[in-house]
C-alpha cells in the first residue's frame, strides 16, 4: 500500500482527504504543518505528497521547493483553493507532478495521485 504524505492546514480538509485516501487503499501520513511535512518526508520517503499551497507556517511553494531539494524525483500533487493559471504554472515549474483546484471529488484526487505515481520523472 503506497504511503501518501498529506499536508494541509485545514483540519477538516485534512481529515476528509485522509478518509478518502484510506478508503482508496492508501496509507496516509497527515500533517497540518509545512516544516513537519518536510521532516516526515525525510523520515518516511512516501510514494507521493498531496500539498496545500496555502499553509500558514511555511508557504506551500517553499515546502515543494524543499521536498524537491531532498528528492528531485518526489511526486508532489499541489492542491489549492486559490487556483489560478499562474499558481499552476509556478507549481509545475517548481516540479509539481499534478495540480488540483479545490473543491475536488474523491475520484479526481485518486486519479491525480495514481497518475503521479505512474509518471516517470
Amino acid at each position: 500500500m503506497p504511503e501518501i504524505l498529506l499536508i494541509d492546514d485545514d483540519e477538516f480538509i485534512l481529515s476528509m482527504m485522509q478518509g478518502l485516501l484510506e478508503t482508496a487503499g492508501f496509507t496516509v501520513l497527515p500533517t497540518a504543518d509545512g516544516p513537519q511535512g518536510i521532516e516526515i518526508y525525510q523520515r518516511r520517503n512516501p510514494a507521493a505528497v498531496v500539498l496545500d499551497l496555502g499553509l500558514p507556517s511555511m508557504d506551500g511553494l517553499q515546502v515543494l521547493k524543499r521536498i524537491k531539494q531532498i528528492d528531485p524525483e518526489a511526486k508532489v500533487i499541489v492542491v489549492t483553493g486559490y487556483a489560478s493559471e499562474a499558481a499552476a504554472y509556478t507549481a509545475r515549474i517548481m516540479g509539481a507532478s499534478q495540480f488540483i483546484a479545490k473543491p475536488f471529488t474523491r475520484q479526481v484526487l485518486v486519479e491525480k495521485i495514481e497518475a503521479a505515481l505512474k509518471s516517470v520523472p
